[in-house]
């Protein structure tokens, strides 16, 4: 158990050095990835709106289609006018006509109001891709920010997760699994050393009798008030 323990402390002080290095990337991480979600977002909605004003000039197309078949029906109907012999065909036809016309004006009111909100889509597409444009901008200078902080810190990162991986091997993965559960409800402090017969993570105290037990570093201590593993060492 006293190699477990110790293997414990290797861990924590590899574990708070690779949490200094997080930190010392500061927000950028978090900013990155807010502005990668939220350029996915308005590129979402920007790719929507050019399906829309898409779908809206096929619809205008269709419409301006049968504006002309009705324009060229009607001068069909009105040279027929001049042709009727009885006031039946005269009937007939001006029913067509009428009937033509109304069709004729239905569409034009309706492409007027595809084409207004057509302006309206073109217009907010536009804003889209401004805000896009402003977004991926932000966006580069973050992540050059971020992976020169990351170019600085990776060959140290990288040694560490090695020796992490290393240690970890040391003990059981029961042991593993407490400490980690611990270390990320306590602020990345899995263990704590005893300081001035106190607990070093919450400063509760200790009996003595206690302390001398976990001086032997022969068995595995918990602090009772806030869970941590306790151990003897001036490092932690």
């Amino acid at each position: 158990m006293q190699k477990s323990l110790y293997a414990l402390i290797e861990l924590q002080e590899v574990d708070n050095r690779l949490d200094e290095l997080m930190e010392e990337r500061g927000d950028l991480p978090g900013i990155v990835e807010e502005l990668e979600e939220k350029l996915s977002q308005k590129k979402a909605k920007f790719s929507n709106i050019d399906q829309e004003i898409k779908n809206s000039k096929v619809q205008i197309k269709e419409l301006e289609n049968k504006i002309t078949e009705a324009t060229e029906k009607l001068a069909k109907y009105n040279d027929q006018l001049y042709q009727v012999k009885t006031n039946r065909e005269y009937d007939a036809i001006t029913n067509e006509i009428e009937a033509v016309r109304l069709e004729q004006q239905e569409n034009e009111e309706a492409a007027a109001k595809l084409s207004e909100s057509l302006e309206d889509l073109v217009a907010a597409q536009g804003e889209f891709e401004s805000e896009i444009s402003k977004i991926e901008e932000e966006l580069s200078e973050n992540k050059v920010e971020l992976d020169a902080r990351l170019a600085e810190t990776a060959e140290e990162e990288n040694e560490l997760k090695k020796e992490r991986e290393s240690i970890i091997k040391k003990f059981k993965p029961n042991i593993l699994s407490s400490y980690e559960t611990i270390r990320n409800a306590r602020d990345g402090k899995g263990i704590a050393p005893v300081v001035n017969g106190n607990c070093g993570g919450c400063y509760s105290y200790i009996p003595p009798q206690k302390i001398v037990e976990i001086r032997k570093m022969s068995k595995i201590y918990e602090c009772e008030f806030c869970g941590r593993i306790l151990v003897w060492n001036e490092k932690i």
